[in-house]
């Protein structure tokens, strides 16, 4: 939340969420907005425990902060978690509080996986205990999820998710744990969901739900053994495509549903505990003089419609002329059905230009998938050349390979040749040599031996 109003010791407190700071204004004293909280970089969200005001909320130093707000207005801050990473970074604070036991309920988002939120669940009793909830699969439907408890403890809970379709789901938190998830509604798209429970202890459920146009849903939990019980059929309350915040308020026994529309307040109102509602009217307010916020009180706290006087919408005042239809779950206007067949023809021409836009894009694509097949064909057929090639290229690099060893292998047998006769050489020269030196010595002998008559 960014709005709280809080009405406890007399007084009532207004904390507001601007520029990372939370205000807060008390009635009845200066007029003046207390910067009560800097560093904020999420919303936040009041409570009341054990007589004291707690607010939670995410630092900008990656704390999850369980801030406790004195009589002077100073602040007492404890940090209930430290998140080391820079990627993640919490929001959608919800804080309920019972007895001596505080519920701290609120989104984590990693960076990395900005699809992949967890709905996580902190207990501060005499033990602190953490649950993850749920995986949220989907980061553009807020508010993701809507929890109360009732007045034994117990604590409802119903979230959307997105799988393969957005569903949203409902469970409880009893006994120390969270109970099986029940399917209450599955469609393309599912917003608000909001969750209240009567004196009865029937639990109420709206959302928002679009398939082909967007319809205000309804379905309440009927008696069967409380809490299994069993699960009524959907209630359809209105249609269009501008259906904003709807929210529960519990008057006198009275079941009221109130939402805008249009840039108008309606509501639709049912006295026989969510079985059948009245064909919805519109309230003479106007939705630009009130607020969405939730309202806390000693006992009890809602989300609602407050004007800047804190006064909640005047439901009493327009209960008696409300007319009811008990015959049927919901009665069109006229000028409400022509409406629903102008918003169903604007979505048939919507679905028809989509259309032809989609057989243009096959189109284009079938003629690109047709030119990358005859790229294909082409490849092939070079392929196929290009493999002959290499074998013809193969076969004449073989045969020269052939000629070339060939050659090396004459080439060895020609070395081997000259190097036999250069030995043979070597062994002329020899013979040659000796046969020199013997004819020399022997002319010598002679010249030295001869007979001396020789002479003569």
């Amino acid at each position: 939340m960014d709005k709280v109003l809080l009405n406890f010791k007399g007084k009532m407190y207004k904390f507001s969420l601007n520029q990372n700071s939370i205000l807060l204004n008390i009635s009845g004293e200066n007029s003046d907005k207390i910067d009560l909280i800097d560093n904020v970089i999420s919303d936040f969200d009041v409570g009341l425990s054990s007589n004291e005001i707690l607010i939670a909320y995410f630092s900008r130093e990656q704390n999850i902060v369980l801030a406790h707000l004195k009589d002077d207005n100073k602040v007492i801050k404890k940090i209930l978690y430290h998140y080391n990473d820079k990627s993640f970074f919490a929001d959608n604070f919800r804080l309920i509080a019972f007895g001596e036991t505080l519920h701290l309920f609120f989104i984590q988002h990693d960076l990395l996986s900005p699809k992949k939120l967890i709905l996580k669940h902190f207990v501060l009793s005499n033990t602190f205990k953490a649950n993850d909830v749920a995986i949220i699969y989907n980061s553009q439907v807020k508010p993701f999820y809507s929890v109360v408890s009732d007045k034994s403890g117990v604590l409802h809970l119903v979230y959307v998710t997105a799988e393969n379709t957005q569903k949203i789901f409902y469970t409880t938190y009893l006994s120390g744990a969270w109970t099986l998830k029940t399917t209450i509604s599955e469609a393309i798209s599912l917003e608000y969901p909001n969750i209240a429970i009567d004196d009865k202890r029937n639990i109420h459920i709206c959302w928002v739900e679009e398939n082909i146009i967007k319809e205000l849903k309804y379905r309440k939990k009927i008696d069967g053994g409380w809490p299994k019980g069993s699960w009524d059929k959907k209630i359809t309350l209105s249609f269009s495509d501008a259906i904003l915040w709807p929210c529960f308020n519990i008057v006198e026994n009275a079941v009221w549903c109130t939402w805008i529309q249009q840039d108008t307040f309606y509501s639709a109102v049912s006295s026989d505990g969510g079985n059948s509602f009245c064909k919805p009217f519109k309230l003479a307010e106007k939705p630009s003089s009130y607020e969405f916020v939730k309202k806390v009180e000693e006992s009890t706290e809602k989300f609602t419609f407050l004007n800047e006087s804190g006064l909640d919408l005047p439901f009493t005042s327009v209960k008696d002329g409300a007319s009811y239809d008990k015959d049927s779950y919901f009665t069109f206007y006229i000028k409400e059905v022509q409406e629903y067949l102008s918003a169903l023809s604007k979505k048939k021409e919507n679905l028809q230009k989509e259309k032809i836009h989609l057989e243009r894009n096959l189109n284009q694509k079938s003629y690109e998938i047709a030119l990358k097949n005859r790229n294909i064909e082409e490849l092939k057929e070079n392929l196929k050349k290009y493999y002959e090639e290499k074998t013809k290229y193969t076969s004449r690099i073989d045969n020269l390979n052939s000629v070339y060893n060939n050659v090396l292998l004459e080439n060895e047998k020609l070395k081997k040749q000259i190097k036999d006769l250069q030995n043979k050489i070597i062994i002329l020269n020899s013979k040659l040599n000796e046969k020199v030196e013997n004819g020399t010595i022997d002319k010598i002998k002679s010249m030295i031996f001869r007979k001396p008559n020789e002479h003569l």
